[in-house]
C-alpha cells in the first residue's frame, strides 16, 4: 500500500510540475515574427549602412544582441516564467513597431 501511495504521489507531482511549465510556443512564434520583419530592415540598412545615422544603427545592433539572446533563451533548458515569456512577447511587439517604422521612413512595403 506504501509503495501504492508513493507512486500516486510521485505521478501527481509529476504531472503538478508539468502543468506548471510556461508554454514557450507564443513567445517562440512571436521572436519569429519580429526577427525576419528585423532581419528585413537588417539587411536593407547594411546594403547602405553609411546613409544612415549612428542612432539608427545602435538600435539595431542593441536589438539584434537581444534577439540573439532570447532566441538562445527559447532553445534553451532554462526555465522561464510566464511573466518573463510576457515581458518577452512585448518586446518583440515594440522590435516590430521599429520595423514598421523604419519601413514607412524607407518607403519600404
Amino acid at each position: 500500500m506504501k509503495k501504492l501511495i508513493s507512486l500516486v504521489l510521485a505521478l501527481v507531482l509529476c504531472l503538478a510540475l508539468a502543468a506548471c511549465a510556461a508554454d514557450r510556443q507564443p513567445a517562440i512564434d512571436a521572436f519569429n515574427h519580429a526577427k525576419d520583419g528585423f532581419n528585413e530592415v537588417a539587411n536593407i540598412i547594411n546594403a547602405d549602412i553609411e546613409a544612415y545615422d549612428e542612432e539608427v544603427i545602435e538600435v539595431m545592433n542593441e536589438m539584434a544582441d537581444t534577439l540573439e539572446l532570447h532566441k538562445q533563451r527559447l532553445e534553451g533548458d532554462e526555465e522561464l516564467t510566464q511573466e518573463q515569456l510576457d515581458e518577452m512577447i512585448a518586446w518583440y511587439a515594440d522590435v516590430e513597431e521599429w520595423v514598421a517604422s523604419v519601413k514607412e521612413e524607407l518607403e519600404v512595403g
